[in-house]
C-alpha cells in the first residue's frame, strides 16, 4: 500500500485560510510513492469550498463597454488592482467560482492532471512547473437581441453545461483544472517549462511548431489551447465588468524603444544610453543587445540580439545628467561599442511575482509592464498562439477550427475532429477591425460583430486578412510590444502562417490540451 500523509496545516498558509473559511475537514493528501497529491483528495478539498452560487455579467451587444453584473455576482465591487507593495482589493478571493491555488504538477499522457506540490507545505516552488489550479466550472450562455448572459457556478446547477476542456477523452471528468502561470519558457535540455525567471521562448514558436515542441501526439502537454484562454477572459469579465480589457491591464503593448549606447565600454555587464531613453525602460523589463553590423533595425536580425537576448534590467544608475547606465542579468560581461543595439524585449517570467493579487508591477495601464489575473502572469510584450485553433481561409470568407483534443493536431492542416466556431469576423477587405461583443462557441470564447473601434465594443484589435486569401493562419493573441490599443484579452492577428515564428511570438504550456470536446 502507499505510504500518505496529510499535508500540513501550519505550512499550508493560504489552503488554511480556505479551509478555515470554509469549516473545511478535508484536507490534500500527499502520495510518498508517487511524489502526487492523489486527485481525488484535490477534488474532494476543493468540493468542500464550494458556494453552488451563479455569478453573472451581462454583455451588451452593441457598443457600450460597460457590462452589468448579475445573479450573485450583482453588487460585488470590482477589484482594485494591486502593484508591488500595495496589494490588490479584491472582494472575490475565496469566493467558489473564484478559488484558486499555486501549484507545482503537470499533465500525463492521457490528459490527466497531477500535482505534486501546493504553495504553502514546503515542497512548492517556482523554479518548477507552476500551475494555477481551480475547481472544474459550470457555465450557462444566453442571449438576446441585446446581450449575451454569461454565468458561472461552482456547482452544476439548473441548465447549466461544464466548461471547456472539463472532460478528458475517455469521458472521465477532470478532478481540477490547471492553467499555466508563466508563459512559455524552455530549460537547457530545450524542455518546455512554465516556471519563474526566465526569458520567454520565441523566435522558433508557431502553431505548427508547437506540434513538435510540445510532442502533442504522445503526451499531454500541448500549447495554450481555447480552454486556457476562455478561463481568463471569464474571470476578467465576471470580476471586471468591462469589454475594455486595457482600460483594467493594458499590458505591455507601448514598450518600443531602440537606441545606440552612448558610451563604449569594455568587459562590462552594463549599456550607457540616453537618459531619457533609460527614464522609459522600467527596471525588470527584459532587453536584447545586439553588434548591429547591418542596417537592419529589426529584433528579429540576428545581428540585433548576437550579444544577449532577453536580459533583465537589474537596476539603472545615473553616469551624468544626460547619460543612465542599464545593468543587466547576464551569465558574463560584455564590450559595448556606440555603434552596437539595444532594443526592448518580451518581458521574463515572474515579473508580477511579488504583485499581491492582480496587478502589475508598478503600473496597471502604463503600457510597459505584465499583468497578473487570478494568479496568471500575462501581456509579457508578445503574442501567445494557441496550440489547438486555427483560422482557415477560404477564398470567400474565413472559419475559426478548434480542436478539442490535441493528440490529433497537425502541421499545416486541420485535426480530425476540429469543431467549427463559426466566421472570423471582418470586413472582405485585409486589416485591423474591432468586434462589439464576446460569445462561446464549442469552448471558444471570441470577438462577434464589427463596427467597433479601439474605445467602443470589444476595443481590442482583430486583424483579418482579405476574403479571397487561401490556407491556414494561426490565432495570435493579447498583443506585442508596439501594438498599442489593438491589443488586449481579445485580441488576435490572424494574418501569420500556421508555421510563421518570429522574436515576438509565443505562448505557453497547457494541460488542457487532451479533451472530449463536448460539455456535460
Amino acid at each position: 500500500m502507499a505510504k500518505t500523509h496529510i499535508a500540513d496545516h501550519e505550512t499550508l498558509e493560504r489552503v488554511a485560510v480556505a479551509l478555515e473559511s470554509m469549516g473545511a475537514s478535508t484536507v490534500p493528501i500527499f502520495d510518498a510513492e508517487t511524489g502526487r497529491y492523489t486527485n481525488a483528495s484535490l477534488a474532494a478539498w476543493l468540493a468542500k469550498m464550494r458556494d453552488g452560487k451563479n455569478y453573472g455579467v451581462s454583455i451588451p451587444k452593441g457598443s457600450a463597454t460597460a457590462c452589468t453584473k448579475t445573479g450573485a455576482n450583482a453588487g460585488i465591487a470590482n477589484p482594485k488592482p494591486g502593484i508591488i507593495g500595495r496589494a490588490a482589493i479584491d472582494p472575490y478571493v475565496n469566493h467558489g467560482a473564484f478559488v484558486f491555488f499555486e501549484v507545482n504538477g503537470g499533465v500525463d499522457a492521457d490528459g490527466t492532471p497531477y500535482v505534486t506540490a501546493i504553495d504553502g507545505d514546503g515542497r512548492f516552488s517556482r523554479k518548477d512547473d507552476t500551475w494555477i489550479m481551480t475547481p472544474v466550472l459550470y457555465t450557462l450562455e444566453t442571449e438576446t437581441d441585446d446581450a449575451v448572459n454569461f454565468t458561472v457556478s461552482d456547482t452544476q446547477n439548473q441548465g447549466m453545461k461544464s466548461q471547456p476542456s472539463a472532460y478528458l477523452p475517455n469521458g472521465a471528468k477532470r478532478p481540477y483544472m490547471l492553467y499555466a502561470k508563466y508563459a512559455l519558457s524552455v530549460d537547457a535540455d530545450g524542455k518546455p517549462r512554465s516556471v519563474s525567471g526566465a526569458p520567454v521562448k520565441t523566435r522558433s514558436v508557431s502553431h505548427d511548431g508547437g506540434v513538435s515542441l510540445m510532442n502533442t501526439a504522445a503526451t499531454g502537454d500541448a500549447l495554450k489551447v481555447g480552454a486556457d484562454d476562455w478561463y481568463v477572459k471569464a474571470m476578467f469579465l465576471l470580476k471586471y465588468a468591462t469589454k475594455n480589457s486595457q482600460s483594467v491591464f493594458a499590458g505591455c503593448t507601448g514598450h518600443t524603444e531602440q537606441c545606440n549606447p552612448t558610451l563604449a565600454e569594455t568587459n562590462t555587464t552594463r549599456v550607457v544610453v540616453k537618459k531619457a531613453t533609460a527614464d522609459a525602460i522600467p527596471v525588470g523589463s527584459a532587453m536584447m543587445f545586439g553588434t548591429h553590423t547591418g542596417s537592419s533595425t529589426d529584433r528579429g536580425t540576428n545581428y540585433n540580439y548576437d550579444i544577449f537576448d532577453g536580459a533583465k534590467v537589474l537596476k539603472k544608475v545615473a553616469v551624468d545628467d544626460s547619460n543612465t547606465a542599464l545593468y543587466f542579468d547576464v551569465a558574463k560581461p560584455f564590450n559595448v561599442e556606440t555603434t552596437y543595439y539595444l532594443s526592448t524585449a518580451p518581458w521574463n517570467t515572474g515579473a508580477c511575482d511579488m504583485v499581491e493579487g492582480d496587478g502589475s508591477p508598478t503600473s496597471c495601464t502604463s503600457g510597459r509592464e505584465p499583468f497578473v489575473v487570478q494568479g496568471i502572469e500575462l501581456g509579457l510584450g508578445m503574442y501567445e498562439v494557441l496550440g489547438n485553433v486555427l483560422i482557415q481561409y477560404t477564398g470567400s470568407g474565413a472559419v475559426v477550427w478548434i480542436n478539442p483534443d490535441t493528440k490529433n493536431e497537425k502541421s499545416g492542416d486541420l485535426a480530425s475532429g476540429a469543431l467549427s466556431c463559426g466566421a472570423f469576423p471582418g470586413p472582405a477587405t485585409e486589416g485591423w477591425n474591432y468586434g462589439l461583443y464576446c460569445k462561446t462557441v464549442n469552448g471558444f470564447m471570441m470577438q462577434q460583430g464589427t463596427g467597433a473601434s479601439t474605445s467602443v465594443g470589444i476595443c481590442d484589435g482583430n486583424y483579418k486578412v482579405a476574403d479571397t486569401v487561401t490556407g491556414l493562419r494561426e490565432w495570435l493573441s493579447l498583443g506585442i510590444l508596439w501594438n498599442w490599443g489593438n491589443a488586449g484579452l481579445w485580441c488576435v492577428s490572424g494574418n501569420y502562417g500556421a508555421a510563421d515564428a518570429w522574436w515576438y511570438i509565443g505562448s505557453r504550456r497547457s494541460a488542457n490540451g487532451r479533451s472530449r470536446g463536448e460539455a456535460a
